[in-house]
């Protein structure tokens, strides 16, 4: 055993032995124009070392040991610099000459390369932490909404997912510091995304595939939220932020704070939040059509108590770090298009009896989620790999759905989901990252409404991403192979499916209906044998400067989908959507009739072309993007002519139901079914932002989209409308303030079984001011909606049932330390 050891430590030391003598690296940092650049960020990649430049661009390493020097100059105002010296034994100089940008040149550290906003061959959006504070939202779908390219699946105010380019669920992948979420957002809409961005330092989309990296959930996108719980660095004091608002639209209250710390090689990072609200007020009427019963201006079951906490702690040294974090979240919150008609059942009850039985009724969601993560980097482990790092979560995810005070159907996942990737030192001026994914989800549900059979999932991959610079070109090429396998167990498939009513006449020539035999059952047992599908992704794109300030970049790729377990295996009634959902693999005819055998399911294909025209000098600038996607074997879901009863309706007919309007009544309670299939699909569009700046203070902004998405003739559901918007600011020293208008056009472009939304247009607006010089104290007041619109989101299962709030003003404090 100590032989063992001893040639255990042997080999150890023989990797990571580096053969290098301390030198010195220094130099000057500049603009085109000849001037200093201070409080620029230089780092060696693959090491600890990190500097800024002083008031005369100067900088400087000394003892520096890495055998291969590799050098990256940050600055939010410059396109980013980097200078690869290769392999040093003497001391250097490397100056540089930064291009300047009028926009933010923020890094996106959703790439493995590093790569900035302006140097990305494919489109990203970066919110930063300002930003990000003016539009946060309650859901994360809410908060990006704004983001050219990105909409929301909007299930009220209390859970809504991002939409990228018409892609929701499986199609768009939500990380956090670039791991699986792994809660059940991806499943069903009205289940919120447990991502936490109130803390987020950024958060990043990435629109369009992004397979390569992220894995075959990514070919619609990704929405990385970016936070401080694992520091990296020790800061060299105790800094943070708290912040406390009130909304008027639903009585909100909300509280968090942010607080990152260390000493000697320990850093810690600990947050929070708080936020409880009451039921929306709405202009009008929930429903599009109103029963009688209904009452305006208030979205039922749209209130939420929500509370989240984080901690973490990190050793770092000259070799890296390594940490560990903790999140605890627990969310209540009600879903909204179920309880209109409980008013009458509790009359002559005190406010206080009101308020108890309103958080009863209808139909509400109870998570209990539990997160841990693990992340860390190891600089220049051996030769030829200038860094190494590692991250890994297991998150642990609950929540019950509530129907009118009783416990309905449980849902559970345990998510694991481990990355490990390599930056390898340049060959041939090639910059490289290579690495492996393991991802594994036990998922079950449990209950009435379980549409869903428990499932586990699991996933490996390997990736490569290289990246060569050509003067004011930059090439960028990869490739991702990867196997998904799922188990599913057993399915008891019962679909009672209710008949057209024929119609007849009398002799005089009167309608007369016939009720007889309105609804037929169709029930069959499923025992599947493992799915596993093998999904291979290639990509390869440009970006080149080709005048100074303007930018154009192209990406070519190829890119391949597993079904999710959802479209595979669904079966059953939703309730929060209002639909039973038939899957992928069930042979189902146009009466209902499901076939005993299983249909064969192919991997989606999407090849891709995205062409984006960047302008980034000067006091303007503008971003346009064109894409167009071909996809092979595309997965939707849509609506059929059919209709589920609810089960155990002969059940009930058996108990008493002899009264023939009441049979009636109680036929109408089903819900219209949707089909899981695969057609030929062509999604196309562009993407635009731009602004210009007036003078130092006013900066006039507009964005725009707009989407098709058709499978052969027809048009794919729930696809967003053709929208505008522009937004005029100021920023002064003490005093910010922004006014928008948001335009959306009516979406009339429709698929069969769906209805047309109109447009409407949403004003807002925000006042923030600093209260003091020396101290980062900040109040504030935002406007939304402030015309009080009806707005219904044509990419939401709700739309029929769940506006937009109503008018709302927002009054908080922010203080920064």
């Amino acid at each position: 055993m100590k032989r063992r050891t001893i040639i255990g430590a042997a080999v150890f030391m023989a990797l990571t032995t580096q053969v290098a003598s301390a030198t010195t690296v220094k130099g000057k940092v500049t603009n085109e124009a000849g001037e200093a650049v201070a409080g620029a960020e230089v780092r060696i990649e693959g090491s600890k070392q990190v500097t800024f430049t002083d008031a005369q661009g100067n900088y400087e390493f000394t003892g520096v040991q890495v055998p291969h020097v590799h050098l990256h100059v940050y600055s939010p105002d410059y396109i980013h610099g980097d200078n690869d010296l290769g392999d040093i034994s003497s001391d250097q100089v490397a100056d540089f000459v930064l291009t300047p940008v009028s926009v933010e040149n923020i890094v996106v550290t959703a790439s493995v390369l590093g790569s900035s906003v302006l140097e990305s061959v494919t489109p990203v959006s970066v919110i930063d932490e300002y930003k990000l504070r003016k539009i946060q939202a309650e859901t994360l779908g809410e908060t990006l909404k704004n983001t050219p390219g990105v909409h929301s699946t909007y299930f009220g105010p209390v859970a809504s997912s991002p939409v990228i380019r018409g892609n929701d669920g499986p199609r768009v992948k939500i990380v956090q510091n670039g791991l699986d979420v792994s809660d059940v957002s991806r499943i069903g809409p009205d289940h919120n995304v447990a991502a936490n961005s109130t803390s987020a330092t950024q958060v990043e989309v990435l629109r369009g595939p992004a397979t390569l990296q992220y894995g075959s959930g990514a070919i619609g996108g990704v929405v990385n939220v970016v936070d401080n719980r694992i520091p990296s660095e020790v800061p060299v004091g105790i800094e943070g932020d708290v912040e406390a608002n009130y909304a008027t639209v639903n009585d909100g209250k909300f509280g968090r704070f942010n607080l990152t710390g260390g000493q000697n090689n320990i850093a810690f990072h600990v947050d929070g939040f708080k936020r409880k609200t009451d039921n929306a007020d709405i202009p009008g009427y929930a429903s599009v059509t109103p029963d009688d019963d209904e009452q305006p201006g208030t979205l039922e079951s749209s209130a939420m108590d929500t509370t989240n906490i984080t901690a973490g702690l990190s050793l770092v040294d000259e070799e890296g770090y390594f940490g560990f974090a903790v999140e605890k979240l627990d969310n209540f919150y009600g879903v909204p298009g179920h309880s209109h008609a409980h008013e009458e059942e509790h009359e002559g009850e005190t406010e206080e009896e009101h308020a108890e039985h309103a958080g009863e009724e209808g139909t509400n969601l109870d998570v209990d989620m539990t997160r841990y993560q693990a992340a860390g980097e190891w600089y220049s482990p051996f030769k030829g790999i200038s860094s190494l790092k590692f991250a890994a979560a297991y998150t642990d995810y609950e929540h019950v759905e509530i129907e009118d005070g009783q416990v309905g159907t449980r849902f559970t996942n345990q998510g694991s989901d481990i990355r490990l990737a390599a930056t390898h030192a340049d060959i041939d001026a090639w910059h490289g990252v290579f690495g492996l994914q393991y991802h594994n989800s036990d998922y079950a549900a449990d209950g009435d409404e379980a549409y869903t059979p428990p499932t586990e999932t699991e996933s490996m991959a390997l990736f490569l991403v290289e990246q060569k610079k050509f003067g004011s070109l930059i090439l960028e090429l990869g490739g991702r192979l990867e196997r998904t396998t799922y188990n599913a167990d057993t399915v008891d498939f019962e679909l009672e499916v209710a008949e057209h009513e024929e119609e007849h006449h009398d002799e005089e020539g009167h309608e007369e209906e016939h009720h007889e035999d309105e609804h037929e059952e169709h029930e069959r047992v499923f025992d599947f044998a493992e799915y596993a599908f093998t999904s291979s992704s290639l990509s390869a794109g440009l970006n080149w400067e080709y005048t100074p300030g303007y930018s154009v970049a192209l990406t070519l790729s190829r890119n391949e989908r597993a079904p999710s377990q959802q479209e595979l295996f669904s079966a059953g009634q939703h309730l929060a959507t209002q639909t039973f959902e038939v899957g992928l693999v069930y042979d189902m005819d146009e009466d209902g009739e499901v076939s005993e055998n299983l249909r064969s399911v192919k991997e989606e294909v999407s090849n891709n072309i995205d062409l984006t025209f960047r302008k980034f000098s000067g006091d303007s600038g503008y971003t346009l993007s064109f894409f167009y996607n071909q996809a092979d074997d595309y997965i939707y879901q849509s609506a059929t002519d059919l209709t589920a009863l609810a089960h155990g309706h002969e059940e009930e007919e058996e108990e008493g139901h002899e009264d023939h309007e009441e049979l009636e009544e109680h036929a109408e309670e089903g819900t219209p079914v949707y089909y899981f299939n695969q057609d030929d699909a062509t999604i196309y569009g562009v993407e635009a932002e731009g602004f210009v700046d007036l003078n130092v203070n006013w900066r006039v902004s507009v964005f725009g989209d707009y989407i098709r998405a058709k499978i052969d003739s027809d048009n794919l559901p729930r696809i967003p409308p053709l929208r505008l918007g522009s937004t005029i600011s100021y920023e002064g020293e003490a005093l910010s303030s922004e006014l928008s208008v948001v335009w959306y056009d009516d979406q009339t472009k429709t698929t069969a079984y769906e209805t047309a939304t109109d447009g409407y247009t949403l004003v807002n607006a925000s006042v923030d001011y600093r209260l003091s010089d020396t101290q980062d104290w900040t109040v504030y007041v935002r406007a939304n909606n402030l015309f009080d619109e009806e707005a219904r989101v044509h990419t939401s299962f709700l739309k029929d049932q769940a506006p937009l709030p109503g008018r709302n003003f927002t009054l908080g404090t922010r203080f920064s330390f």
